[in-house]
């Protein structure tokens, strides 16, 4: 049932419900695109049609994609011209290469395509490349696959430009060019403003997307009910919003996504704005941008759709394959909860007394698909009637977990949960952050805190901590935090997407071994790109910071930065032979007591050595979180 198309309802409060489903996907920037309306409608099986059609200047087309196009040998990518509608028909339609446009041309609408651009296949690499000052473009209900550059690039003063309902998703973990998506502005002086304005709505960001999701620079992106989820948990990052952007990000759902949402100090006052209201960040770690800046406001209307029916409504649409409409109501909610506020009740009653034994535009009331409204859907509905969903919310993830090893025992803290039906907490263990882990507590913990004394000296153990509240529901994990206790002197471990990680100006990256924790930090490569810290200090006093790198063939320099002061410079990262052979360096630095915000910085065009960790031995120190 959950695979049938949807018709639109009839009744007043689902019309109300459902306004954003039934809303043309021309909205957004790219609102005012009609595409080839008004030529003539072509059906194409083979490039050559396909590239005469799409190429042909001052002519309207509506052209139909029928089975699988190949457009190599012949440069593997089309030119498209202004005034044409691309739209797959019939089964698995498919574009293999890359749909590039002519300079200066518009109102082009490409959908229902499955589209996917290997290596090689053509100079431009891109599953759908908008530059050159291209205006009017819509791409909706596409999916758009294994490209080897990145799968929708917008650049180079294109604008007004709206991809909605489209999957994104590559089919390898990295394909060796680090699994990109999606690049608005493509470089930091590309002379971009003013231009770029970009809606991103009701879009599936599926497996192993590692970045750019989207990456943007200059451009005006507004972001909203998306759909983020990687399957796996080494992502670099979604969203970042870079040199003079402005990103307003609304209603969207980011399950298990390594920092969902930034602006890294890498651009000073020029670092991009954020604007974040209504997300649900599921077990997200890394940073997460505190979305407070002023930036556009939208020049169209729009509905925003509650962000904890995201998954459910956009899996069932987006894509080449997907349905119109949204999904049952019932796979959000319970059946007759037709208006979706948690209660089956006297609103209900009435859309349902609409559907009574109605044969018609039922498709949201027919839950047994029998062609009828009936006494079998009156039951389900009166055995809902008033009554209160189970609690099945889980309780926020604890927040700022960090550790301590001191000899024989490792001290962790984390952040209360003040939730009103909170019950206690449950802690894990393990000594390799890529395995499972073993909970530690018998009963469920009540304190904030926890000394851990069943540990071994010299050893690296990683921890997470999740909450429950009195329904019994589990949290997601914690951020994990790591410790190595030893006999000589206190420690903490700031490893990368954890509790005083602040930040680096690249990539988290896992393509060489050996590293500990979900990663190690790769800088851009360029003088100045750092790393940051936070950290707080109890006690002044001398301590001894420990980096853990990786350093190629060539010596790379750097200086240290405490609280904006230079406090030592010439730090030289000697060459370790390979990017998997590991190597630590130290440094003894005198510090007063208080937060400091610690940063490693590059002093040479190469950047910074590979970095897994900092550690830092003395008196007691503690991770601080980022501000």
């Amino acid at each position: 049932m959950f695979e049938r198309n949807l018709k639109v309802t009839i009744s007043a409060l689902m019309v109300l419900f459902f306004l954003s489903a039934t809303a043309s996907a021309a909205g957004g920037f790219g609102q005012y695109t009609t595409g080839g309306a008004g030529g003539a409608t072509v059906t194409v099986t083979n490039a050559a049609d396909f590239r005469t059609y799409v190429e042909t200047v001052g002519t309207p087309y509506i052209v139909q994609v029928s089975g699988t196009i190949a457009l190599a040998p012949v440069d593997g990518r089309v030119r498209i011209q202004s005034n044409k509608t691309i739209r797959g028909i019939g089964e698995n339609p498919t574009i293999i290469g890359s749909l590039g446009f002519k300079n200066d041309c518009s109102n082009v609408i490409i959908e229902r395509l499955n589209i996917t651009c290997p290596k090689d296949y053509t100079s431009e690499e891109d599953g759908v490349s908008i530059k050159e000052r291209i205006t009017n473009v819509i791409v909706t209900k596409c999916s758009i696959y294994d490209s080897w550059d990145g799968l929708l690039d917008i650049s180079r003063q294109s604008d007004f430009i709206t991809v909605s309902w489209c999957k994104f998703y590559y089919t390898t973990v990295n394909n060796g060019n680090n699994n990109r998506v999606s690049l608005i502005g493509n470089t930091d002086s590309s002379g971009d403003e003013g231009t770029l304005r970009v809606t991103f709505h009701h879009n599936w960001f599926g497996s192993y997307c590692l970045q750019r999701i989207p990456s943007v620079r200059y451009g005006k992106a507004h972001v909203y009910n998306n759909y983020y989820y990687f399957l796996n948990s080494d992502n670099y990052y979604a969203i970042w919003s870079r040199i003079k952007a402005e990103c307003l990000i609304e209603n969207n759902y980011f399950k298990e996504v390594n920092n969902p949402y930034y602006n890294i100090d890498y651009y000073g006052e020029d670092a991009g704005k954020i604007s974040a209201s209504g997300n649900i960040l599921d077990n997200c770690i890394g940073q997460i941008h505190p979305g407070t800046d002023s930036v556009f406001s939208p020049p169209y209307s729009y509905t925003l759709d509650d962000a904890k029916h995201i998954p459910a409504i956009v899996q069932y649409g987006a894509g080449a394959d997907g349905l119109d409409g949204y999904p049952p109501h019932w796979v959000l909610s319970v059946y007759g909860d037709f208006d979706l506020n948690d209660i089956v009740d006297e609103n209900d009653l009435i859309v349902f007394a609409d559907y009574w034994l109605e044969t018609t535009n039922i498709d949201d009331a027919d839950y047994y698909d029998d062609g009828i409204v009936n006494g079998r859907e009156f039951a389900l509905f009166a055995g809902n009637w008033l009554e209160v969903p189970p609690d099945l919310t889980a309780p926020g993830a604890p927040s700022n977990l960090w550790a301590l090893g001191s000899n024989g025992i490792v001290s962790l803290d984390w952040s209360d949960n003040n939730e009103p039906d909170f019950e206690g907490y449950n802690i894990y263990r393990s000594t390799d952050s890529a395995s499972g882990y073993t909970k530690l507590n018998s009963s469920l913990l009540i304190s904030s805190n926890f000394i851990d004394d069943t540990v071994t000296n010299d050893t690296m153990y990683y921890y997470i901590v999740t909450a429950l509240d009195s329904s019994e529901n589990e949290s997601n994990n914690s951020a994990q935090a790591c410790a190595v206790p030893n006999s000589e002197t206190d420690t903490i471990t700031l490893q990368e997407n954890a509790t005083g990680f602040c930040g680096v100006d690249g990539i988290i990256d896992t393509k060489h071994e050996g590293y500990t924790g979900s990663g190690f930090c790769d800088t851009t490569n360029a003088n100045g790109a750092g790393i940051n810290w936070n950290i707080n200090i109890a006690s002044a006093g001398t301590y001894t910071f420990v980096w853990r790198f990786a350093n190629g063939s060539t010596d790379r320099s750097a200086k240290l930065i405490i609280n904006g002061s230079d406090v030592l410079s010439g730090i030289n990262f000697p060459a370790t032979g390979a990017w998997a052979n590991w190597d630590v360096l130290s440094a003894d630095i005198a510090l007063t007591s208080g937060i400091k915000s610690i940063r490693l910085e590059a002093t040479n065009s190469d950047g910074l050595a590979n970095i897994d960790y900092l550690m830092l031995a003395g008196a007691a120190p503690e991770i601080a979180p980022c501000q």
